[in-house]
């Protein structure tokens, strides 16, 4: 495996091959072998190699060259870009800035300004004077800065890139730039030498994920309900902690009054392992509520204002670009498709969209860009084994460019007839491979909802469709448990 730098000439893509030995220059497509990647280096009218894996392919590196169409892109996609009015004033004005360079959608480091403000009429691509580098985690302002610009990166369809993030007086953030080519002088090339230098070891030493050799976890938000139809808090029989907890979201902010329970199994190497302790999560739950008549809701928005989301957890395996993707592709988009689109719609104004990731203390990350998918066995079951699948066979997948605007749009906003065949061919994509072999009996009830049109039905007490009990007897009482109505496998999962 060969990794190769594809560029224009440029005196930073120079610098950077020489600082980097291991790095070579692309030459042409005949030099390239199956499994070698291609790091694309700004704007060239080298088409993508179909041999090779590339980084920062030229559709999403022609996304940047109109700072101004970049912006009405990134905008449509939910995400805040920095501009001026009509008259050339400033519609806001800024108060500090950060410059971010990520390489592999992994950050490399953050530079802050608090000064007045800096060059940004033109094009950003390099670090000024007046920025000091700051620790990533300095401050929460900081660290949301550094999601949005992994948010921006991944939107455009980036693998790596420099991202300008400014700052309102009120503590809103704004995209205020992306290259994909930044200027690498001083810090900035000794960041973006070590990070080449590292992938390129990385990539010459991989030898595939092997099945159990990472852990698969999930934490899942639902929603209570009483008979009278109004939300239950879980705060009234949770606290924040544990295997059964409150998500942090509170009422009006307040940090108390805090509306949604969050299921937090222990992780396990086999999706169907990890499946097991959700159940057991699921009866740890019942036995602190112990009310037949408190029903539990998942899927998209069980409450208006109120989304519920199904974040899916790795560890022990290493982070990339690629495994974004391929979740998007292989997990995401599926869900996507069986989701109730009235309400994901509106939960993606917020949160799930396409590479929605956060990195944890634990080393890992998670994948927060589906819906509560357990509101039936099927559909859990079917999400957890695909980012297992995804997991092991991430570089064996094709991948689609989900991130063209009218792909990224009919995501956000519940298109499934334009999607409903890239899923389809993407699910066929995982014929023949080991792990989906192993699990294809639990995956294939999701693939015929969404060939048959199905939506999941948001409606149901997810009790009831576990086949849960309602209730349970607690030590010394003669109160017999009450049970759910257990639902067939591919009965009652949703709507045509």
């Amino acid at each position: 495996m060969t990794c190769y730098l594809l560029h224009a000439g440029q005196p930073s893509a120079k610098r950077l091959l020489k600082r980097v030995p291991s790095l070579k220059p692309y030459l042409s497509s005949t030099h390239l072998a199956s499994g070698d990647t291609v790091i694309r280096w700004g704007r060239h009218a080298e088409a993508d190699p179909p041999e090779a894996e590339a980084l920062n392919p030229q559709d999403a590196m022609a996304r940047t060259l109109s700072r101004a169409s970049m912006a009405r892109f990134l905008r449509r996609m939910g995400i805040r870009v920095w501009s001026k009015d009509r008259n050339g004033a400033q519609d806001v004005r800024l108060v500090r800035q950060y410059r971010i360079p990520l390489f592999d959608l992994t950050p490399l480091a953050c530079f802050r300004s608090d000064n007045a403000p800096v060059w940004i009429n033109q094009r950003i691509q390099q670090l000024q004077d007046t920025f000091r580098e700051v620790a990533l985690d300095e401050d929460k302002a900081t660290m949301r800065a550094v999601r949005l610009a992994a948010r921006a990166l991944h939107t455009l369809g980036l693998d790596h890139g420099l991202v300008s993030i400014g700052m309102g007086q009120k503590g809103v953030l704004y995209v205020l730039d992306v290259t994909g080519a930044p200027v690498l002088l001083g810090r900035l090339l000794d960041l973006y030498a070590d990070a080449v230098t590292s992938f390129v070891r990385r990539e010459e030493q991989r030898s595939g994920v092997e099945p159990g050799a990472f852990l698969l976890g999930a934490d899942v938000e639902l929603i209570l309900r009483n008979a009278e139809g109004k939300m239950v808090l879980a705060s009234r029989y949770f606290t924040r902690k544990g295997r059964v907890g409150c998500d942090d979201r509170s009422i009006q902010f307040d940090g108390k009054r805090l509306p949604l329970m969050e299921l937090r199994p222990e992780p396990d190497s086999t999706p169907l392992g990890l499946v097991a302790n959700l159940r057991e999560a699921m009866l740890e739950a019942i036995e602190k509520i112990n009310r037949a008549n408190v029903e539990w809701r998942a899927g998209s928005m069980p409450f208006r204002r109120y989304w519920t989301g199904g974040h899916i957890h790795f560890s022990s395996i290493p982070f990339s670009s690629r495994l974004v993707k391929a979740l998007d592709n292989y997990v995401g988009l599926p869900l996507m498709l069986v989701e109730d689109a009235r309400t994901a719609r509106l939960r993606r104004q917020r949160y799930g969209f396409l590479g929605d990731i956060r990195h944890k203390d634990y080393g890992g990350f998670e994948y927060r860009t589906p819906g509560s998918f357990v509101v039936h066995p099927d559909i859990t079951m079917a999400a957890l084994c695909l980012a297992y699948v995804v997991a092991v066979h991430h570089r064996e997948l094709p991948l689609v460019d989900l991130y063209q605007e009218r792909l990224q749009t009919a995501f956000l906003t519940g298109d499934k007839d334009l999607l409903r065949p890239i899923a389809e061919r993407n699910l066929r994509a995982l014929s023949g491979l080991s792990a989906y072999e192993r699990y294809k009996e639990y995956i294939d009830p999701l693939m015929d909802m969404i060939r048959r049109g199905q939506t999941w039905d948001e409606s149901v007490d997810v009790r009831t469709v576990w086949g849960l009990p309602l209730t349970i007897r607690r030590a010394g009482s003669a109160r017999r448990p009450q049970r759910g109505t257990t639902a067939r496998a591919g009965a009652a999962v949703g709507r045509g």
